[in-house]
């Protein structure tokens, strides 16, 4: 009788794998990741600028921030419930876990639309973020992961409003989705939808205004500070450039300085000064290259028909590896890698097929696992250039580049087996 009733138990919650992963990651966001925020600097700087703005101090006017206006909001909300610690923190953490549930529900709806199993999706995703640990609940950067997610879901339904606006609330929180709107733009120009892409631009544009124009009224200078400290910002330790610097140094064969600059770990040498302003152009030719791979896919076959709004299967499944793509790029040829942006492949890995189906994930549990015992558990002596430290931060940096290139690679057939020319059953909107 109680082992009946524990089958029972079992096959309820087979069938219902959205549920079972909420209690899941309830446990774990909430007893475990919020715990350890104290890991990752027990929200320090949010509860700071919060205080802030709860004396009424305007954010680019009064105070100085290097977080766009969307990231702020999100800083202040958990300070409405309590601004003390340990309660901001628990509520910031809450917060968080709101964002993954939207993320586990958007999943499990991509996985049906995509024909693929749900538990395996969510399973996916649980293991991504377990691997990061205690950054997710530490940091903001689900939240605009959340809504590049929902973009891409809400442009693959034939949602074309609701995409872009999206997409624009993500780069007012975090600038990363800006390189995800040259592929929503390439498609419908191919489709020869040129009012919807008129309408999506119009979306995009007029909600960056939104959120950011009232600021520029206020101070026009302040912001402006926010814009150049990105700007200015040196070569990160952490990033790809770094990474060759600091192996260069194990070896004598550099010498290189380091410090606490612009809130993050950077180095100080005139090569890292080159590769720091190099790193734009890098950044922009490299995703130019994948723009054109994207668009050259598209234009070797013939547009669909213009009343469908939707995607087909295989059209989102090339527009999901190729923004899987194009965020890992940018990760690896930015001047600044922190731990924390890992957060942001997280919901798109396990729904992005590859020409070797299990090793980006292997690859990626990997880094993540090594990001997480570098920071924050040995962030120090990382700092303080500790030889096998560097070397594993080296190592890191070079699975995701080797992901990066296997997802580029060509797949042998469709993961999801889904014939040319057949339209999803998702009715156009």
């Amino acid at each position: 009788m109680y082992y009946g009733k524990i089958g029972e138990v079992v096959r309820w919650f087979r069938q219902r794998p959205l549920v079972f992963f909420a209690l899941l990651h309830a446990l774990l966001f909430l007893a475990v990741f919020a715990s350890l925020d104290y890991l990752v600097g027990g929200h320090g700087f949010e509860r700071g600028f919060t205080i802030k703005m709860l004396d009424g101090m305007v954010p680019y006017s009064d105070f100085f921030s290097e977080y766009p206006p969307l990231a702020l909001f999100s800083f202040l909300l958990p300070a409405l419930l309590s601004p003390t610690q340990p309660f901001y923190s628990f509520f910031f953490a809450v917060e968080i876990f709101l964002l993954d549930l939207v993320v586990l529900f958007i999943l499990a709806k991509l996985a049906s639309r995509l024909k693929m199993q749900a538990w395996p999706v969510l399973s996916v995703y649980t293991l991504c973020l377990v691997v990061i640990g205690p950054i997710v609940t530490g940091r903001f950067d689900l939240l605009p992961a959340t809504l590049v997610l929902v973009a891409l879901y809400a442009f693959i339904s034939g949602k074309n409003k609701i995409a872009w606006g999206c997409l624009a609330l993500g780069a007012s929180a975090k600038l990363y989705p800006l390189v995800i709107a040259p592929l929503f733009f390439l498609y419908l120009l191919r489709q020869k939808q040129y009012w919807r892409l008129a309408q999506g631009i119009a979306i995009f544009g007029g909600v960056i205004l939104v959120l950011n124009l009232p600021w520029v009224i206020i101070d026009a200078d302040g912001f402006w500070q926010f814009i150049s400290y990105h700007l200015e910002r040196g070569l990160h330790s952490e990033s790809s450039y770094g990474s060759v610097i600091l192996i260069g140094q194990v070896m004598g064969l550099t010498q290189v300085e380091a410090g606490l600059t612009y809130g993050s770990w950077n180095l100080v040498s005139t090569m890292a000064e080159n590769l720091s302003r190099a790193s734009f152009y890098i950044t922009a030719g490299l995703l130019s290259v994948i723009y054109a791979f994207y668009a050259r896919q598209l234009w070797q076959k013939k547009p669909g028909d213009i009343s469908i709004r939707g995607l087909l299967n295989n059209e989102a499944v090339a527009l999901l590896r190729y923004t899987l793509v194009a965020v890992l790029i940018m990760l690896l040829t930015s001047k600044v890698f922190s731990p924390q942006f890992l957060i942001w492949l997280c919901p798109l890995i396990p729904i992005v097929g590859a020409r070797w189906r299990y090793v980006p994930l292997v690859l990626f549990l990997i880094a993540g696992a090594i990001t997480q015992y570098i920071y924050p558990h040995n962030y120090i002596a990382f700092e303080l250039f500790t030889p096998h430290l560097v070397i594993l931060h080296a190592i890191r940096n070079l699975l995701l580049a080797v992901m990066a290139v296997i997802y580029i690679l060509p797949m042998r057939s469709s993961p999801l087996k889904v014939e040319e020319g057949v339209a999803s059953n998702h009715s156009p909107v």
